[in-house]
């Protein structure tokens, strides 16, 4: 057990000493901030050219309203300073909102009746780029029964941008709304009225003290309910993804380098494997631990931290325990098993998708956490430390018997991947020239 603890912190010593670790710690942190920085960088250079548009009125009401909606948003942005004072934590932070461009109109006047003709002209003034678009509304748009896809016509040649034309929608259809209230003799003030939506509240559930205090069921909080678990679920497959594949490499260069026959003259190839299986856990749990703390710096700085249960950082840290041993072995065990870059990387395919399969179904295990497909994925081994996690930290929680059943099953399946890895490490450490494949490593795992 000397040697294996040896191996382990030789390698962790190694991998906490170097440049990659160092650059390790700093890329999510890093990432963030050069992310951020784009944003408000993206932001100031958002292109605020005024959109012009024609407007082909063949009813002969409507243009005049869009005109005077279109003017007054206009005169809003100019004397809005794009800015909102938010309190925080009882001081008055001021925070930039984004810029908009203004929405500039013309009428479009059209003699005749050739009215593909007027759509032609204004597809070719927009093709040279005097308007950035043009809108067709129907004669008959203002009668109750205009409900057809043909009164309201927006063309562009750039459909990816969506606030004019959504600007347009709501600014006609709210216009339109009116004038048939006031063609109906109806008063559209008390429609508005009387058509108020009552806006729904989300809570949690009313608890019952054992002094018999009955508890109020408290508002839901976005943060607690998604922003924590799938936070906490994304931080633990990142630090076990930023760990277990480099064992792959690691075993892999020593033995194309010779490196591994000379260790296994000194320690046995189940000691090796499994030095090196604890360094890398180690190393991780010391990425982990320094994202947590930041994490945790933060949440606090901005009065969060109470939303993130305790438990769920001991959950965290046996969960990414797990994780490592089972896919590190199995990373260890391509990376012996194998000569050549090439055939490392058609093993690692079927080992990937194995250890993606939580990334492809949390959607659906954070839509409905308690149903039988949740529950039978997080009992499902290979997905466990992910998707249980996940149910964990999603209230109200997990019953107490999953947990035990999915740590018991993952535990078993995990010194099951650690035993077949360690098979397979000890034949395959020392073979050279051959072409690794499933079946035969199937047989070096049964293999005496």
């Amino acid at each position: 057990m000397n040697k294996i603890w040896r191996v382990a912190f030789t390698e962790y010593l190694n991998a906490v000493r170097s440049k990659a670790f160092i650059l390790g710690v700093l890329a999510l942190p890093l990432i963030m901030a050069i992310s951020v920085g784009v944003q408000l960088y993206a932001q100031k250079k958002t292109d605020l050219t005024p959109r012009r548009f024609a407007v082909l009125d063949r009813s002969g009401q409507l243009y005049p309203s869009l005109a005077a909606s279109a003017r007054a948003r206009n005169e809003s942005l100019r004397t809005n300073n794009a800015s909102v004072s938010v309190e925080m934590k009882g001081q008055r932070l001021k925070m930039d909102l984004p810029m908009q461009p203004e929405f500039v109109p013309e009428e479009f006047k059209f003699a005749g009746d050739d009215w593909k003709a007027a759509e032609l002209q204004l597809s070719e003034r927009v093709r040279r780029k005097q308007l950035f678009a043009f809108v067709i509304i129907g004669q008959n748009i203002l009668s109750p029964n205009a409900t057809n896809h043909t009164e309201l016509l927006y063309h562009t040649e750039t459909p990816t941008f969506q606030e004019l034309p959504a600007w347009i929608d709501s600014t006609l259809n709210a216009e339109i709304r009116e004038r048939r209230f006031t063609a109906a003799g109806v008063d559209s003030k008390q429609i508005r009225q009387l058509s108020r939506p009552v806006p729904l509240q989300r809570l949690g559930l009313a608890e019952k003290k054992t002094s018999g205090e009955v508890v109020a069921a408290k508002r839901e909080n976005p943060i607690a309910t998604h922003a924590v678990p799938i936070g906490a679920m994304m931080l633990l497959f990142m630090t076990v993804m930023s760990s277990a594949p480099s064992l792959l490499n690691t075993v892999l260069e020593e033995k194309m380098q010779k490196i591994s026959e000379v260790l296994i003259s000194s320690v046995s190839p189940f000691q090796l494997m499994l030095g090196k299986l604890f360094g890398t856990v180690l190393v991780s749990l010391t990425l982990s631990t320094i994202y947590l703390g930041g994490v945790s710096w933060m949440l606090w700085k901005f009065g969060q931290l109470g939303n993130v249960p305790g438990h769920l950082f001991a959950w965290f840290f046996l969960f990414q325990l797990l994780a490592l041993l089972m896919f590190g072995s199995l990373f260890i065990a391509v990376g012996a098993a194998c000569s050549e870059i090439r055939d490392a990387q058609n093993l690692m395919f079927p080992v990937m998708m194995v250890v993606v399969i939580p990334m492809l179904t949390w959607m659906a295990v954070l839509q409905s956490p308690a149903s039988p497909f949740s529950r039978a994925l997080s009992l499902f081994p290979p997905a466990t430390p992910m998707i249980m996690f996940l149910r964990i930290a999603i209230p109200p929680g997990v019953p107490a018997w999953e947990i035990a059943l999915g740590l018991v099953l993952t535990t078993l399946f995990m010194l099951g991947c650690v035993w077949a890895s360690a098979k397979i490490f000890r034949l395959g450490i020392l073979s050279q020239g051959q072409t690794p494949s499933i079946p035969k490593l199937v047989a070096w795992v049964f293999s005496k």
